[in-house]
């Protein structure tokens, strides 16, 4: 009940009785058979049809047939025979005749009898000579190989000269057993390809059928296998050129009918492909494979209307050693990576797409199709993403996912080609692993180096900026807003982040840090420090790659621009992944130390980190780009003040922690002579008082409050003489004096502790009298000891710097 009597085997039994009782038809036939027991039930059928002729004339088929009058049959199977101590298959044939005794010597002496002896051999009866693994007989006997071939050409020619005689072989479809096989198997195609016919038994769709006959009860439920079928056909319609143009047919339709419970597809491939390996075929590897399959399938309960190539479980050692004994034990390796097991990248693939697509393990499907379909008896096979599709999708699964799952596994696999969008799986590692091998020989230290060259760029010019200090010393003491970039090793969950923090808040060198509130602090975050050093670590490898000639002429066109792809969007996605990991801003507030996470940048954030900081802080009001004259009042007078110096009001800012900043000296500049003008505070500069009135305001201005300044104004107004006596008065002194001196330059060496002193009694008065004077210092200072750099870079230069003088002359000795 486990025969299916094929249209083909049909053909060949008319075909054989018709030459063996009439003399027609052809006397030597090659069988030409694919897996699923096309050749055994072929040869089988033929041995009883002849042996056993009334067993079997019930049947209606066989009752029509011509019946050859006493026919003799003889077999010879060569994986049975020893070509040492058996007999040779001339002296088989002769023995199973009954006629041993003319071949004997022939055959004790290993030498092929001739045309003559063989057409007395077998007689004048018709004989059917069925033989089977002639080839490995061949190749087992190569000690006396050339009288083999002999006899084949012996053999050939005398059954072609007897009308009742046929003789039925079998060859492979490829040589076993290395150049002995292939020389074997040539020169035996040749000698039968003179005269043989070849039949196969087995054709079309016929192959399902008999694959579903050998491994399931009968299946009778027609109703279901339609609507199943028609299921699939409507599904390939909807998806056009995303699937082959076959699959559209309506014979593709009954194809799956015929097929059912399998999919044609996985049929397809083993036998096209998978069937051209010698081994497979000859041992019913097939059989056995998909045996396998759905002893697995039904134990997982897989639900699926048709059986794919997609569900195989590779990770099933049973169906994983079927199919690794013919393409070698190296693709362990290779399925345990990329395809299949807890491990394997296609399984993590399937557990990040989702819960409501992990149950069809959509990935791994794709990956296991692309193994099955990579492999032939020939040469690697590629196979395309429509084919894919069909090997895939069944119900539940939208066809939309396979693509965006493709790209993901180009991504992650480290085994899988992919060129012009055809993919096959090699032992040879892909663009992936190369990449990942380069990465093993780069140091975290070199990565830091990398991320300190990006910082170098990203950090922007917005505050004064400085890069991974080891110490407080390194970082100056001055008006200027500063943001300071720790190293990766004081991240933000460390201890010593804290610690160095607040080190760089206190000390300035070996003293006390005195603009504590103009320093900001960022620090990366732990988790995210990690994925930046991933992306770090494959831009620099494939960088690496790129530059080195010996390997990257070693890839593929497609492969090279790949890289040149993948450089260009790592190279985009650091400075993204940089501001996310430095995240973490220290500053100060009235109860000490404070910490604000910037968060994720959001589309649009400028790369510059500087001015990414600024402007956040800008949003906090911790600095201040607007200010108000009463503002000032309430946060920088003590309740007994009246006046205080700007740059004493400034500096309050700079030094005071919890105070906001001001963005520079001009936000408080513009707020006093707003201030000043509407009549809500005063100025004083030497021994003039500005009040309601328009006035440019400097750091050395004193500044006054409303009731002060209004009430000195008022005194100063009274006392101020008429303009034209003033004027007569200057005028008389200028007289008296002699003449008018235009202009004064002068030298002098002044005491150290008395330089205050000049701008008051020297400085002033000459600025009252005229424009304003220009001066030039000229300092000489000695150390025992000698300056150290701090001193004269960060205090002396840096306080020329801030007050705008030009240093016209340094030297140092």
């Amino acid at each position: 009940n486990k025969t299916y009597l094929t249209q083909g085997l049909k053909n060949l039994i008319e075909k054989i009785l018709s030459r063996l009782s009439k003399g027609n038809g052809d006397p030597v036939i090659q069988l030409q058979t694919p897996f699923g027991g096309g050749k055994t039930h072929a040869l089988i059928s033929l041995y009883h049809i002849v042996k056993n002729r009334e067993k079997l004339n019930h049947l209606e088929f066989v009752s029509k047939l011509p019946e050859p009058k006493n026919a003799k049959i003889v077999v010879f199977v060569g994986t049975q025979a020893d070509p040492i101590k058996g007999k040779t298959p001339w002296g088989e044939i002769a023995w199973q005749l009954g006629v041993y005794e003319k071949v004997k010597e022939h055959d004790e002496k290993r030498r092929s009898p001739g045309k003559e002896v063989l057409n007395k051999v077998l007689g004048d009866y018709p004989v059917l000579i069925l033989m089977d693994e002639i080839v490995e007989y061949a190749v087992k006997a190569k000690d006396f190989s050339e009288q083999i071939m002999a006899f084949f050409q012996e053999l050939t020619e005398a059954v072609r000269s007897k009308e009742n005689c046929c003789l039925v072989c079998t060859l492979p479809s490829s040589a076993p057993y290395g150049e002995e096989g292939e020389r074997a198997l040539s020169q035996i195609q040749r000698i039968f390809g003179r005269i043989e016919k070849v039949y196969t038994p087995v054709e079309g769709v016929e192959i399902y059928e008999i694959i579903r006959k050998r491994l399931f009860e009968d299946i009778k439920d027609e109703k279901t296998k339609k609507e199943v079928a028609q299921g699939y056909f409507d599904l390939y319609q909807k998806l056009g050129t995303d699937v082959p143009l076959e699959v559209k047919d309506v014979e593709y339709r009954e194809r799956i009918e015929h097929s059912y419970p399998f999919h044609p597809e996985i049929i397809d491939v083993l036998y096209e492909q998978w069937g051209s390996f010698s081994a497979f075929q000859r041992t019913r590897g097939v059989l056995r494979f998909l045996a396998e399959v759905v002893a697995d399938l039904y134990k997982r309960r897989i639900p699926s209307p048709l059986i794919h190539s997609s569900l195989v479980n590779l990770d099933n050692n049973a169906i994983k050693s079927e199919l690794i004994k013919h393409i070698g034990n190296e693709y362990n390796s290779v399925i345990a990576a990329d395809i299949s097991g807890k491990n394997a990248k296609a399984t993590k693939v399937d557990k990040n797409m989702g819960s409501e697509y992990v149950k069809y393990g959509i990935a791994s499907g794709i990956a296991t199709s692309i193994f099955l379909y990579s492999f032939s008896g020939g040469e690697m096979k590629r196979v395309t993403l429509p084919k894919i599709r069909v090997a895939l999708l069944r119900e539940g699964i939208p066809y939309t996912i396979v693509g965006d799952t493709m790209n993901k596994l180009e991504e992650e696999l480290l085994y899988l080609h992919s060129e012009k969008k055809q993919y096959v799986f090699h032992t040879q590692p892909n663009l992936n692993r190369l990449i990942i091998d380069k990465e093993g020989t780069i140091s975290e230290e070199r990565i830091q180096e990398e991320l300190k060259k990006h910082l170098q760029k990203l950090a922007g010019k917005s505050l004064e900026v400085y890069l991974w200090p080891e110490d407080p010393s390194d970082i100056p003491d001055n008006k200027n807003l500063k943001l300071i970039f720790l190293p990766p090793k004081f991240s933000y969950d460390s201890n010593n982040a804290k610690e160095l923090a607040s080190d760089i808040y206190e000390k300035a060198g070996s003293g006390f840090r005195v603009y504590k509130n103009a320093i900001f602090i960022l620090t990366i975050d732990d988790a995210n420090w990690t994925n930046l050093l991933k992306s770090l670590k494959r831009f620099m490898a494939i960088a690496e790659i790129q530059n080195d000639k010996e390997i990257f002429d070693t890839l593929t066109n497609e492969s090279q621009e790949e890289l040149k792809k993948r450089s260009k969007e790592a190279g985009k996605e650091i400075p993204f992944k940089i501001l996310t990991a430095y995240r973490h801003l220290a500053f100060l507030e009235k109860q000490g130390l404070a910490w604000k996470d910037l968060g994720l940048p959001t589309i649009g954030t400028s790369d510059d980190i500087s001015e990414r900081v600024k402007q956040c802080l800008k949003d906090q009001e911790k600095i201040l780009s607007h200010l108000t004259p009463k503002y000032i009042i309430e946060k920088t007078f003590s309740t007994n003040e009246n006046e205080k110096e700007l740059r004493g009001i400034y500096e309050l800012f700079l030094k005071t922690p919890g105070m906001p900043l001001l963005e520079d000296e001009n936000v408080l500049i513009s707020a006093i002579k707003d201030g000043v003008k509407k009549g809500i505070i005063g100025v004083k500069e030497d021994n003039e008082i500005y009040f309601k009135q328009d006035v440019i305001p400097r750091m050395d201005s004193i500044i006054l409050r409303e009731e002060l300044a209004k009430e000195k104004k008022e005194e100063d107004d009274s006392l101020k003489v008429p303009k034209d006596e003033k004027m007569e008065t200057q005028a008389g002194v200028i007289e008296s004096e002699g003449r008018a001196i235009k202009k004064l330059t002068f030298r002098a060496k002044i005491p150290w502790d008395r330089v205050s002193d000049i701008v008051k009694g020297v400085i002033k008065p000459l600025k009252d009298k005229g424009s304003s004077p220009k001066i030039a210092i000229e300092i000489e200072a000695e150390c025992i000891e000698g300056f150290d750099r701090i001193t004269l870079d960060s205090k002396v230069k840096e306080t020329l710097h801030q007050i705008g003088a030009s240093i016209e002359d340094w030297q140092e000795e």
